[in-house]
């Protein structure tokens, strides 16, 4: 089977064709110390008035089924979904889908998954999903993978990975390529035997199993991995991420396309822009591009100081202050260039620290009115809010008001409040869900709601929300 690009012009109009399924599939685990959770929102009343059934779907890592089940949307407009099972402990993936009575526009689902460990609380949002069997027929698919992002942390202590599922049929052995780079900008290349995969299959490959010498090439500093396969029947989307050696922490993010072999398209010779979520509460906070990059000749600026940048490098920066810029210096601006950022908090008593994958904004993003994020308003975590106006591209706020709901699991109704021009700028470093909803936080042991934002006028706001435990660990994620 043939697979084409979905251009970023595609992206942006919403050119999926018809939806009537919207679906993503995550990896699963359980045990005494692993706890798996789903947390949405039922976002398809508010933005299309349409009602939707939520399927589950538990399979082991080879792909058999284990449970399906429908999931309840009748007790508040927010889920926080695990699969009861007996099993003690579990390893696989668990397919969610929503099944719409209209064109839900977009197949991709806005979930995320959250996964709780000894040390550590991490989440991601989804990923990766299987297809539809009218997108297979209509070739509107990426089935063959050239993904990157992995940022290696590998050490005596920490081992990388990354985690991919098959679709809906079965995919020959093949080989996967992987290339691993440093900081010294020197890289090694190995072809690794990835077996046959039965359909829904999840594999998990530790890069240091097969780079023997992994933690001396890297020498305690971060490194960068690409990798190329095939799937069947499913997006090539992975998570990756690293763990701890002894099982108590793991962090995790996703991957995303290799530019060097996807054609992100272009647009005008222009600058870009990245909106870092600068916290005074963080340290080492940095954004790093990946090697896998088109090519080109870039600088990058930041704080009054420039860096150059050309593919097949990876380049740390280390953030002081919101905004990244970059401009190429060779030609068009790529529509879509890869980066991962990441921070730890002050005191921070874990190994880890949180990283997410974003790309740069450009004047080709249409406004965005509406984002929704997650919310941790419990006592056993925290999230802190943070809201950026882009105002390289879209100017001053001025009179815009932005609307904030707080929606929980109990209950339709949400708790709302309004923010002007000057009252988001206290946003703008990050500003606990807790302190902006006092009246209805840390009633419950454990609680993750969602906040809704809608502008008023505004198009060019986005925003970044944590998840923090009482030990440091934590993880970000943007807005959808």
């Amino acid at each position: 089977m043939k697979s084409v690009y979905l251009n970023q012009k595609d992206n942006y109009q919403k050119n999926f064709g018809i939806a009537y399924r919207s679906s993503s599939i995550f990896y699963f685990k359980k045990n005494s110390n692993f706890n798996t959770i789903i947390n949405f929102m039922d976002y398809w009343k508010i933005k299309k008035s349409i009602n939707v059934m939520i399927i589950a779907s538990l399979r082991k890592l080879n792909g058999e089924l284990v449970l399906r089940e429908t999931v309840s949307l009748e007790k508040g407009m927010v889920v926080n979904y695990t699969p009861e099972i007996d099993d003690e402990e579990f390893e696989g993936s668990l397919e969610m889908e929503a099944i719409g009575n209209g064109n839900l526009d977009i197949p991709f689902i806005a979930m995320l998954v959250i996964y709780e460990n000894k040390n550590s609380v991490s989440m991601v949002h989804g990923y990766t999903r299987t297809y539809s069997p009218h997108e297979i027929e209509e070739k509107k698919t990426i089935m063959v993978g050239e993904e990157c992002g992995l940022t290696m942390r590998d050490s005596k202590d920490v081992r990388s990975f990354i985690i991919g599922h098959n679709g809906i049929y079965e995919e020959p052995e093949q080989d996967l390529l992987m290339t691993v780079y440093n900081s010294n900008n020197e890289k090694l290349e190995k072809k690794i035997k990835l077996k046959k995969l039965a359909k829904y299959e999840t594999f998990k490959i530790y890069p240091s199993d097969h780079f023997h010498e992994l933690e001396k090439f890297l020498d305690n500093k971060p490194g960068s991995c690409s990798f190329s396969f095939s799937l069947n029947g499913g997006f090539t989307r992975t998570v990756v991420g690293n763990e701890t050696k002894d099982g108590t922490e793991m962090q995790v993010y996703h991957s995303d396309f290799n530019f060097a072999k996807h054609d992100p398209g272009y647009v005008d010779k222009e600058d870009c822009y990245f909106s870092y979520p600068i916290c005074d509460d963080h340290i080492d906070q940095t954004v790093h591009m990946e090697p896998a990059t088109a090519n080109g000749k870039y600088i990058l600026n930041h704080s009054d100081n420039d860096f150059e940048f050309y593919p097949d490098k990876r380049l740390d920066v280390k953030m002081s202050s919101e905004i990244l810029k970059i401009k190429r210096l060779d030609g068009n601006m790529p529509a879509r260039i890869n980066l991962a950022f990441s921070a730890k908090l002050k005191n921070a008593k874990c190994k880890l620290p949180m990283e997410s994958a974003r790309g740069f904004y450009h004047s080709k993003r249409p406004p965005k009115y509406r984002m929704w994020m997650v919310a941790a308003i419990g006592k056993k975590y925290r999230s802190k809010l943070f809201v950026h106006s882009i105002r390289d591209l879209y100017g001053e706020v001025k009179d815009s008001v932005l609307s904030i709901k707080l929606f929980r699991e109990d209950g339709f109704e949400p708790v709302e409040k309004k923010f002007n021009a000057d009252q988001l700028k206290e946003l703008e470093k990050g500003k606990y869900v807790d302190e902006i909803f006092p009246e209805v936080s840390n009633i419950k042991e454990n609680e993750i709601g969602q906040l809704w934002c809608h502008a008023s006028k505004y198009g060019g706001h986005q925003g970044f929300t944590t998840i923090e435990a009482s030990n440091g660990s934590s993880s970000i994620e943007h807005n959808y």
